[in-house]
């Protein structure tokens, strides 16, 4: 079992959504922080009510996107910290809809965020791990890197590039004294890509259900404890049809088209409509 009271942690996104759960939920184990985000993102706030509970936190901001920024930030956390014992990458971006609709600046930025950053940071940060001989790296993957998610090609493609990228360093340094973890939730309720839709919803909910922020920074906390290298969570039982989709792809690729995930994804397109013609335009 893993002792996190007095270890030091990056964690990335943490000025809104999921971010700030791992935040609080790593805090409470006594876990002292150094908090990223955007550039004009504010983590004043969230950085004052962790203080709170008695450990140290740093925060800057930092484009993932840019190489030299993303090596500043793994810089920057080893001193304002010390040694970084555990990366959790958890910043994400997620362009939903038709494929063809999606522009190339979007998928751009869409690997460049959620995957290209994931492995460019833990890259930087593994060194010093195996040289210590202690540390974790949890990256923030979806049910969409395990199960096809129709509507949300570029994002499924990252997050099953983040669950392969995490299988793939659990087989590669199986004997080191470092652990890797993929947290997949479901849709999240309240916070987040789904949260901020969730208002624009029919009836204000998917039939798949939805899970808490919470649970997903309990979630985290267990990875790391336990070194368990995957952690699938959702409302509802879900792992038969991500054993069907490993075992026989085209038979899940059919139950994809399955009147509840229809129907999920449906009143998804329709919310982010809804959310998309919400918003200001530009000079409003």
């Amino acid at each position: 079992m893993e002792q996190l009271r007095g270890r030091n942690a990056l964690v990335t996104g943490a000025g809104g959504g999921l971010g700030a759960y791992i935040a609080r939920a790593l805090a409470g184990e006594g876990v002292n922080l150094a908090v990223t985000d955007l550039p004009g993102s504010s983590v004043d706030g969230l950085s004052a009510e962790l203080r709170t509970r008695g450990v140290q936190v740093e925060h800057a901001p930092a484009d993932l996107t840019d190489r030299d920024e993303r090596r500043r930030l793994a810089s920057w956390a080893a001193d304002a910290l010390g040694p970084i014992d555990i990366l959790v990458n958890n910043a994400g971006v997620e362009f939903g809809g038709p494929f063809l609709d999606t522009s190339p600046e979007q998928l751009e930025l869409t690997v460049a965020v959620n995957l290209l950053a994931v492995m460019d940071l833990t890259r930087l940060l593994l060194p010093g791990m195996l040289d210590r001989h202690r540390g974790h790296v949890v990256s923030m993957a979806s049910l969409a890197g395990k199960i096809p998610p129709p509507q949300l090609a570029s994002y499924g493609a990252t997050k099953h590039g983040v669950v392969g990228f995490t299988g793939a360093l659990r087989a590669e340094l199986a004997d080191e004294p470092v652990g890797f973890s993929a947290i997949c939730p479901g849709f999240v309720g309240r916070v987040g890509m789904f949260g901020r839709l969730e208002p624009y919803i029919e009836g204000g909910s998917v039939p798949m259900g939805t899970i808490s922020p919470e649970r997903v920074g309990d979630a985290v906390v267990r990875a790391i404890r336990e070194d368990v290298g995957e952690i699938v969570l959702n409302r509802r039982p879900v792992k038969p049809l991500i054993l069907l989709n490993a075992i026989a792809p085209g038979a899940a690729s059919r139950l994809a088209r399955l009147r509840p995930i229809r129907e999920s994804m449906e009143r998804m397109r329709k919310a982010r409509e809804r959310y998309d013609a919400a918003q200001p335009s530009p000079g409003d």
